[in-house]
């Protein structure tokens, strides 16, 4: 049995395995979803290689690669990851969601219970995300999770790399500990407005 890592509302995030190369692959490679980080003609990469990394990353939480599954009927929606916190104290967090399933809510379900896991179980002082500008759903989404925007820059040590890649303008948001907890205390305090 994989090893879980949490569960929402709807999703459940575990470690992936061997078997789960192909899914990965499929993500990877596809260029609606990696067009906003620099590779719109998907990542060059085999279902080997997948594999590979996969293998050399299976035995921690932090670092290594993730699937996310619907609770309802076990489906592997995407691919996520929570970055080892650095010598700063800084983790970041990267999600790939199936386009079969964007605009349904699972993009933010999901960040949340990252930003959460990554405080409750690392050292991280900051959760930072660096969306693609263009990429307003991701902006929106990380914003909402009370981020807030402390630079902009561009990546593009990418570049050459593979047939194909751009270089990425980005946005810089970051939310510290201390933030997100007094975040979440106020969402728990508030009351509820469902009909008793």
């Amino acid at each position: 049995m994989p090893h879980m890592l949490f569960t929402t509302r709807r999703l459940r995030v575990r470690r992936a395995t061997t078997e789960d190369a192909t899914f990965i692959h499929a993500l990877w490679t596809s260029p609606a979803v990696m067009h906003y980080v620099g590779f719109p003609r998907g990542l060059d990469v085999t279902v080997d290689e997948v594999r590979r990394q996969i293998e050399a990353t299976n035995d921690a939480d932090f670092g290594s690669r993730l699937i996310v599954e619907r609770i309802e009927d076990g489906r592997g929606i995407g691919q996520t990851k929570l970055g080892v916190p650095d010598d700063d104290g800084v983790c970041e967090p990267d999600i790939k969601l199936h386009p079969g399933v964007w605009g349904r809510g699972y993009g933010t379900e999901l960040w949340n219970a990252l930003i959460d896991h990554a405080f409750e179980h690392s050292d991280a002082r900051v959760v930072q995300g660096t969306p693609n500008r263009d990429n307003a759903a991701s902006v929106r989404m990380q914003r909402r999770a009370g981020m807030r925007k402390v630079a902009d820059g561009v990546f593009d040590a990418h570049l050459g790399k593979a047939p194909g890649t751009v270089p990425v303008p980005y946005v810089k948001l970051q939310i510290t500990r201390q933030e997100w907890f007094a975040r979440r205390s106020r969402r728990q305090e508030r009351p509820s407005t469902e009909a008793t």
